[in-house]
């Protein structure tokens, strides 16, 4: 069911992002204007759109045949006046650069109905900064997806403080609309939920491998067979009901001032940043990236999360 008085959707930008909204929206049935800002960013974000297709078909996430509806439902523009133009809903994956984002909304809001419901999908930038290029700020919050967002079905629904409630609202049954979850928060606050708790252990495991207390590898190991299991199903909260407070309080109280309490970054992100070894993207990170390695880790962990997808579908 489509939420309501929403129709048509532009997806500004066609990076991963991007394509990935527009993929869902098209497959739900929406009218979908893809925004790149030329023929050949609008071909890379269809070709990836195409992919996305292809993985749900040979998994059995959607029936045979339906690519062709979805890519009906999409059509490349490369000005922003174009995009937003008769549009119910805007969803804004332009470059993380808080200029940029203003300077793309002042485009947009100006374009634009006014009772289009205008969204960004940061969790970084501060929504309070982004909202002061806006005439109509009540229109304006935060729908925040994860990568890749069709496999990844959590999205943070943040508003401003100038945003209406009816705009919330919509926002949330237009992410229910297209098969993901909406997670509210009542507030902006800096990283949302997700984010902040990606901070702290990345943070955390990070400063035990500059201590020297582990390897990365041993790290990583441990989070995948312990907690990213016992997190699938129980998050932190009802895990440590489960396990019992007084034991849980006990840890924080022994740990409290022996955690990693860096207020940036530690030296050895600085230093992979500096050296420009970025990860899989640069062919080198902590870790080497072969073409074999990519592969296989892409696959790896696309299968997992198309598992969690079929397990979602069976229980709906």
């Amino acid at each position: 069911m489509r939420a309501a008085n929403i129709n048509t959707v532009a997806c500004l930008g066609t990076g991963t992002m991007g394509h990935g909204v527009a993929f869902l929206a098209a497959k739900a049935g929406y009218t979908v204007k893809l925004f790149g800002r030329s023929p050949e960013s609008i071909k890379r974000g269809l070709d990836s759109i195409d992919r996305a297709i292809a993985l749900y078909e040979n998994n059995k996430l959607m029936p045979a045949g339906e690519g062709d509806k979805i890519r009906k439902n999409i059509t490349g523009v490369t000005t922003l006046e174009e995009a937003a133009a008769g549009v119910d809903l805007v969803m804004e994956s332009v470059a993380e650069v808080l200029q940029v984002k203003r300077d793309v909304f002042a485009v947009v809001e100006a374009a634009c109905p006014e009772h289009a419901v205008i969204a960004t999908d940061t969790s970084g930038l501060d929504l309070e900064q982004i909202r002061t290029a806006f005439k109509r700020p009540e229109r304006f919050l935060s729908i925040h997806f994860f990568t890749p967002p069709y496999l990844m079905p959590t999205v943070e629904v943040c508003p401003c403080s100038a945003t209406s409630d009816s705009v919330r609202k919509t926002a949330v049954q237009w992410v229910e609309s297209i098969g993901n979850m909406p997670v509210e928060l009542s507030t902006a606050v800096s990283g949302f939920i997700i984010n902040r708790i990606q901070a702290a252990v990345l943070r955390e495991a990070v400063y035990i491998v500059e201590q020297g207390w582990a390897s990365a590898e041993t790290v990583d190991k441990a989070i995948v067979y312990s907690l990213g299991r016992r997190y699938a199903q129980t998050g932190p909260i009802e895990s440590a009901d489960m396990g019992g407070w007084d034991i849980l309080g006990a840890l924080l109280d022994e740990l409290g001032d022996k955690l990693c309490a860096y207020k940036k970054a530690p030296s050895l992100v600085d230093d992979l940043r500096a050296a420009g070894t970025l990860g899989l993207k640069t062919g080198k990170g902590y870790f080497d990236w072969p073409a074999e390695r990519i592969q296989q880790r892409r696959s790896a962990r696309e299968q997992t999360l198309i598992e969690f997808l079929r397990k979602d579908q069976a229980e709906k």
